[in-house]
């Protein structure tokens, strides 16, 4: 039985939420992406909260006023903590985003680079076969880069993935810890998500070797400079992730997460009983105005923990595994035009082992008939 590949749906039409900000109406009643199914339970609880100790006070039952000072005084302690946070994950978010530009297009230019100097000279078997090689590596070196990122949601290993085969697998599984002769070299027992991680590192040094043998199996090689640029795509796209390894490893500080939702937690569900000392005795305005700046703080802290991790199945995490497969399908489009349908389509095929691929879907991408 075939490895599942992802658990997300990678033929989603939008690689994130999209809207019309110029559309008040849209943007104030999408819910598609939206904050509100996460906080609106919080703000009818607090505002229950207000309606149940305005009764209480208004039939004599029981008062529980309590002094607004410490709100106060608080108040901008908690304001710049959740600020503080959500600026915070934004730039984390963006940060991400840009790694995952630059692996994406250090992929591009790696083999067009690669397509455009060694296909006047060189359009022999042999040559096509090494071009072949190369498109292979980086396809599975871009697809084991995303395995990781994916990891903590999909738990699929790289080693696992069914696009990984031939002498690829075969090298990654004899020389990582996952041979047991070679696990006997490490100094500590790591977790399967960072083991997972030396995969891109080891299909990077095939990719590498892969480039180095152009002066032994193309007719004319290329020279020194050309294949130091075809290199130097290969560092900048481990650079990408090295980066995304970074993100990964490195969360928010777990301190600063707990003392701003502790400030935020105390200071918005401790409203309703300071704004018993307000003047004006209506229950109903209370309530709607807990509603609404409990909306305002508990969102604020809900876009932060969507901004923490934009990896997953949520719908305003990025979809890298679509964007990933966009960029593969470049390659396949810059193979068939320097070496033809028949080896475009063997490229495709090696990436698609173990899925549903049609011969009508490879038409279709193709333009043409196998």
């Amino acid at each position: 039985m075939a490895m599942r590949q992802s658990s997300r749906d990678v033929n989603r039409n939008a690689y994130t939420i999209t809207y019309d900000s110029s559309s008040h109406w849209q943007v104030l009643t999408q819910m598609h992406g939206s904050v509100w199914p996460t906080v609106l339970p919080y703000c009818l609880f607090n505002a229950s909260v207000m309606v149940s100790l305005s009764l209480l006070r208004y039939y004599d039952i029981d008062d529980f006023e309590i002094s607004n000072m410490g709100h106060v005084y608080i108040t901008m302690v908690v304001a710049f903590l959740l600020v503080s946070r959500v600026n915070t994950s934004y730039a984390r978010y963006n940060e991400s985003r840009n790694f995952l530009s630059i692996m994406y297009r250090e992929v591009r230019e790696l083999i067009s680079t690669m397509a455009a100097v060694t296909k006047p000279k060189n359009d022999t078997i042999p040559s096509k076969e090494w071009r072949l090689e190369v498109a292979y590596r980086t396809c599975i070196l871009l697809r084991t880069a995303m395995a990781v990122i994916d990891y903590p949601e999909d738990e699929i290993a790289p080693w696992n993935l069914v696009e990984l085969n031939g002498l690829e697998k075969e090298d990654v599984t004899r020389t990582t810890f996952l041979n047991p002769q070679v696990a006997a070299l490490r100094t500590e027992r790591l977790s399967e998500f960072e083991e997972s991680m030396r995969v891109p590192i080891r299909i990077s040094y095939l990719l590498r070797k892969s480039i180095h043998s152009n002066s032994t199996r193309l007719n004319n090689p290329m020279n020194i400079a050309l294949e130091g640029r075809l290199l130097s795509s290969v560092d900048g796209f481990m650079n990408g992730f090295y980066g995304m390894r970074k993100f990964l490893t490195t969360p928010v500080p777990f301190p600063m997460v707990q003392m701003a939702r502790t400030f935020l937690f105390c200071y918005v569900f401790t409203i309703p009983f300071t704004f018993l000392s307000d003047s004006v005795v209506s229950g109903i305005y209370h309530a709607i105005a807990v509603f609404i700046i409990t909306y305002g703080f508990i969102g604020l802290e809900t876009c932060a923990i969507e901004l923490d991790n934009p990896f997953g199945k949520d719908p305003n995490d990025l979809n890298n595994l679509a964007l990933a497969h966009t960029c593969i399908e470049d390659v396949y489009l810059t193979i068939l035009d320097v070496d033809g349908l028949e080896f475009a389509e063997r490229l495709r095929k090696r990436m698609h082992l173990g899925t549903d691929y049609t011969e009508t879907e490879s038409n279709s991408l193709l333009g043409g008939k196998v």
